[in-house]
């Protein structure tokens, strides 16, 4: 009941600030992108990131009718209609030959495919809010910073629901299966070695989701310093906070993800000239010695021996299956019948033929439930297939191409600055989704924002030619 009237008072509250400030109310998008814990099940996963998306398409046709002159997209924005119109016809194609679906209820079952269509309009409008509240490029940074701070305030929820766990074994932020409070409460708490450890994540949905957008936030911060070329001593103290943070989530996912964002600006900052290897280096360097103390004090404390904390390093990474139940499914079913990897089998349709390719653990938790890839090319290429796939990576890319193209006609430095900055961001978004498909909302948050960044240098070069 209190959740109902909570919901609620949100939605006419952002109702209302849709229509009298909707640019506040893209900010607060941006803000509860990463709250994955807060979200109800009615057969559909509608969290409150989705619930404004949905407001904003409610209040849509309000926002054309209001308008002076109508809404400009770059031309880089068509190929993204091409995408949509494909992953909406191959669902529309699949569903005559995918098998029985004996999954209880209407929008998990039989009717699935069309609520994954509906659900795909929800995740691309995010792409076109920015043309239509954005005003300066400057804004870009504005959205970063938000980012940042909703990073900030899940990091020191998730402090506080640890140091209650470990001190009155309290659950303050408990996730479940149904979101808020329904379904069945998930354990996120490992037992290694005779030691229970708890795993932070606090709103920020389960360990792995509250790793990935603390990754997220870390790896945008060291950008920053990389072209900005400074720092304060908060910032120093903000990249330890995330990093540690991300240590005390246990999740091995997290930590592939940073190091490959790390190794990627590396390699980056050998070609790119603006991107200078000395910033990276010393990001690192301050990431790693803050790693050594805050584990020393740990092991000189007595609540941690270096044996333990050894083995469980060891049993978070290369102790375990580099290819995760879901995946190895969905490529144990494409390899046996390779006839689908070409166009997919359909938005949201691949448990029903990957889930005889489960194993024994597998099937004991998704047989007879929907299950989808945990890896995004794994997803693209199972659902809309690799011709789904390349015509992805060729939306994202081209407004990349397209902003890098541009930026030596660009004097002023501080627009050349954001523009590498969200260059540099979305190459790193885009490889980090290919490994893990739950950063999705930030892929479309990105690609908006690049799409309003052509529109404004062809604005800009217009105006001055």
């Amino acid at each position: 009941m209190i959740i109902t009237i909570i919901t609620i008072v949100f939605i006419l509250s952002a109702t209302f600030i849709a229509f009298t400030k909707p640019k506040l109310l893209y900010f607060l998008l941006i803000f509860f992108a990463s709250w994955y814990s807060l979200f109800i099940d009615i057969g559909l996963q509608i969290s409150i990131y989705r619930l404004i998306i949905i407001i904003f398409l409610f209040c849509l046709p309000v926002y054309l009718s209001l308008r002076k002159n109508a809404i400009k997209f770059p031309s880089t924005a068509k190929y993204l209609l091409i995408f949509v119109c494909y992953a909406v016809a191959v669902t529309l194609m699949a569903r005559f030959f995918v098998p029985e679906s004996r999954i209880a209820g209407f929008t998990r079952g039989e009717g699935r495919w069309i609520f994954q269509i509906v659900m795909l309009f929800i995740s691309v409008t995010p792409v076109f809010l920015p043309l239509l509240f954005l005003k300066k490029i400057e804004d870009i940074k504005t959205v970063a910073k938000v980012f940042i701070i909703s990073t900030v305030i899940l990091c020191i929820l998730g402090w506080i629901q640890s140091l209650a766990f470990y001190f009155y074994r309290a659950i303050i932020f408990p996730v479940y299966s149904g979101g808020l409070t329904s379904g069945i409460m998930k354990v996120i708490d490992i037992n290694l070695f005779g030691m229970t450890f708890h795993r932070m994540h606090s709103l920020g949905g389960e360990p792995k989701h509250f790793a990935a957008t603390v990754v997220v936030a870390l790896l945008l911060l060291i950008i920053f310093r990389m072209i900005y070329r400074k720092g304060s001593r908060f910032e120093n103290l903000l990249i330890g906070f995330f990093l540690i943070s991300l240590f005390m989530s246990f999740a091995t996912s997290g930590f592939y993800i940073f190091f490959m964002g790390l190794i990627l600006l590396i390699i980056l900052s050998l070609f790119v000239k603006s991107l200078k290897f000395k910033f990276a280096f010393k990001s690192i360097a301050f990431l790693v010695t803050a790693v050594i103390i805050f584990f020393s004090i740990i092991i000189s404390s007595g609540i941690l021996s270096s044996d333990l904390l050894k083995k469980a390093v060891i049993e978070r990474t290369i102790g375990r299956s580099p290819i995760e139940v879901f995946d190895a499914a969905t490529l144990g079913f494409l390899a046996n019948q390779p006839q689908y990897g070409l166009f997919g089998v359909g938005i949201g349709n691949v448990h029903l033929y990957a889930k005889e390719y489960l194993s024994e653990w597998g099937r004991s938790l998704a047989y007879n439930d929907v299950f989808v890839p945990n890896s995004g090319y794994l997803r693209m290429i199972s659902e809309m297939g690799i011709v789904g796939l390349i015509l992805f990576l060729f939306v994202y890319l081209i407004p990349i191409h397209f902003n890098f193209k541009y930026r030596r006609r660009i004097h002023d430095e501080r627009i050349k600055s954001i523009l590498l900055s969200l260059n540099i961001f979305a190459i790193f978004i885009l490889i980090a989704y290919l490994m893990r498909a739950q950063l999705i909302n930030y892929v479309f948050i990105t690609l908006g924002l690049l799409y309003f960044l052509n529109y404004k240098i062809t604005a800009r070069d217009k105006h001055t030619s």
